[in-house]
């Protein structure tokens, strides 16, 4: 009779080295269990960032201190012709995408409905940039990090096109048309307590979502800088926030006779528009600062007061144009998915590409 024989998972060459494998192949296993455990422990902990910060231990607010955040939208126009392109603009490395993020790319079309949709994969990236920026070619191609390649893409993009960018992790929550009817550039800025606990400055202007017309000469001084700071080592400061919020308050010093109305205008949004919620990884570093709160400065101790009058979701969002869910995209490729990439033309058929969907100059 036919007898199927079943090789142990665990064995060694010999029967000595049997019993060593299975113990590592346990150990590995309870590790990995671990790490999901404290995975889903720190997730439901940082679940409700109201009620995190709110158990803060703070003296009374000084009325000195700097006051931070808006309670109220400014007056935006309710009806009016577009500063910019109507046209949003999204990254990722190939025209398929974590299946993790495609209801935030929908939310973008459904509010949207009449603006064009544009993704820019890693091939029409470089083709881009060889066909209007050949010079930069070679800078683009020798950043060592692939997230540098996509920050200089989306201020290429911006001043070439103009309209929108956001990245895959930001939903939208409302129209941009608004603004867009205002203001001819505009930039969101990080929620206060990163820049100010983190490196204790006042203001980072981030690059998650940005606007403008094409050509505007912030994206052009944008642009034309990038090759000065290649030579950076650190992500941030050759391509990112730190860059940006360098090139923006330069361009702002430069400019400071323009009114808000002039097409050169850029306008810096106050940060609960875009980012109403705070990046969870940073929520026990913010926590720990706080509680040494005597050995802060007056904008370090402002900021963890505006932590802790964090209001409830439903107020931050009547504010929020978009939601920033700091998954951290530059990461994703070592995090591991079950779920199939899905095509973008499946999530966005009318989507279009680069070059055969140019617009002529």
């Amino acid at each position: 009779m036919f007898q199927l024989k079943l090789k142990p998972v665990c064995c060694g060459t010999s029967a000595w080295d049997r019993p060593k494998q299975c113990a590592s192949l346990i150990t590995l296993l309870l590790g990995c269990c671990m790490l999901v455990f404290l995975h889903v422990l720190i997730s439901s902990e940082f679940e409700d960032e109201a009620a995190y910060f709110s158990s803060l231990s703070l003296p009374e607010e000084d009325s000195k201190l700097p006051q931070m955040g808006i309670v109220l939208m400014e007056n935006l126009p309710v009806t009016g012709t577009p500063r910019m392109p109507k046209r949003i603009h999204q990254t990722w490395k190939s025209d398929e995408i974590p299946h993790s993020l495609t209801e935030w790319v929908k939310s973008w079309t459904k509010n949207h409905p009449d603006w064009e949709y544009w993704l820019w994969t890693d091939k029409s990236a470089r083709h881009l940039i060889s066909d209007r920026h050949p010079s930069f070619l070679q800078t683009y191609d020798n950043y060592p990090h692939n997230i540098q390649r996509a920050d200089a893409l989306r201020y290429i993009v911006l001043y070439e096109f103009g309209g929108v960018y956001a990245d895959l992790d930001m939903e939208s929550l409302r129209p941009l048309d608004r603004l867009a009817w205002k203001y001819s550039c505009f930039l969101g800025q990080e929620p206060y307590a990163h820049p100010i606990l983190d490196t204790n400055t006042h203001t980072l202007v981030i690059n998650a979502i940005m606007a403008c017309q094409p050509g505007h000469p912030f994206m052009k001084m944008v642009v034309d800088s990038l090759p000065d700071f290649a030579h950076m080592w650190s992500l941030f400061d050759a391509t990112g926030p730190h860059f940006l919020s360098y090139v923006y308050k330069k361009y702002m010093r430069e400019n400071q006779q323009l009114s808000p109305t002039h097409e050169d205008w850029v306008y810096l949004t106050p940060a609960e528009y875009f980012y109403p919620n705070r990046d969870p990884d940073k929520f026990s570093y913010f926590y720990r600062q706080c509680k040494n709160y005597e050995q802060l400065n007056p904008l370090q101790r402002a900021a963890c007061h505006n932590l802790k009058k964090t209001p409830l979701e439903e107020k931050r969002m009547a504010l929020a144009f978009t939601n920033h869910h700091w998954v951290h995209t530059y990461l994703f490729s070592v995090k591991v998915s079950l779920r199939q990439p899905v095509p973008m033309r499946e999530i966005v058929p009318e989507m279009k590409l680069y070059p055969e969907d140019a617009p002529v100059k």
